[in-house]
C-alpha cells in the first residue's frame, strides 16, 4: 500500500457490473495495509428512519429520513453529520459520524442538519483494493461535505464526470481551465 485513502471517495467506475458497488459513491473510513471499511453514500434502501427508529431512539421519530444501504456488509446504524461535538470520528473535513446512540438520538432531536443515516458497510481485505484499484474498477476523488450531503441519486454521474474533466485536461496538457470557459 503506497497511501492511505482514508477520508477519499472511491467512484465505481462505468465497467464495474457488481451487483453491490455498480455507479457507487464509497467513503471510505479506514484504509491501511489490513484492509479498508468505507460506506456507500448513494444507495438509498427502501427503508425510512421512522421504520426502524424503535430500535436506535425513543419518542416519536423527529426526522423521516431515507436510510442508505452502506455496503454488503452487516453493520450498525450510523449517521454522518456536521457536529463535531456528537462525532465520534470526522471522516472528511467537517463531516462526522457516530453510531452511539445517544449521540444519534441528540442529532435528531436537535434537528441538526445535514444528516445522513447509513447502515451496513463495504470492506476490503489487505491488498484487494489496491487491486481492484489497479484493474480500474474504481477511481478516487476527494471527499467533501458538499458531495457527502449532495443529491445521492445524481452524486455517482457529477463525479464520475468530473473525473472524464480532469483526466481530459490533464491529458491535453491545459494548466488552467476557467471556470465559465464560455465567458471568454
Amino acid at each position: 500500500m503506497a497511501v492511505s485513502l482514508t477520508g477519499k471517495l472511491l467512484v465505481a467506475s462505468r465497467d464495474l457490473n457488481d451487483s453491490h458497488f455498480s455507479r457507487t459513491v464509497v467513503l471510505l473510513l479506514h484504509h491501511d495495509g489490513e484492509g479498508a471499511f468505507g460506506l456507500v453514500i448513494n444507495r438509498r434502501s427502501s427503508v425510512r428512519l421512522s421504520d426502524i427508529w424503535s430500535r436506535v431512539g425513543e419518542g416519536t421519530c423527529p426526522h423521516d429520513l431515507p436510510v442508505m444501504v452502506g455496503g454488503p456488509v452487516e453493520g450498525p446504524l450510523v449517521v454522518m453529520h456536521t457536529n463535531a461535538m456528537l462525532g465520534e470520528m470526522e471522516v472528511a473535513p467537517g463531516v462526522h459520524f457516530t453510531s452511539q446512540r445517544e449521540h444519534f438520538s441528540a442529532l435528531l432531536q436537535q434537528a441538526c442538519e445535514p444528516l445522513k443515516v447509513v447502515i451496513a458497510s463495504s470492506g476490503w481485505s489487505g491488498g484487494q483494493l489496491e487491486s481492484e484499484l489497479a484493474e480500474g474498477a474504481w477511481e478516487v476523488a476527494d471527499a467533501t461535505r458538499e458531495l457527502i450531503f449532495g443529491d445521492d441519486e445524481t452524486l455517482w454521474q457529477q463525479i464520475s464526470r468530473h473525473l472524464a474533466d480532469q483526466r481530459l485536461v490533464e491529458s491535453l496538457g491545459i494548466r488552467h481551465v476557467p471556470v465559465r470557459p464560455w465567458h471568454n
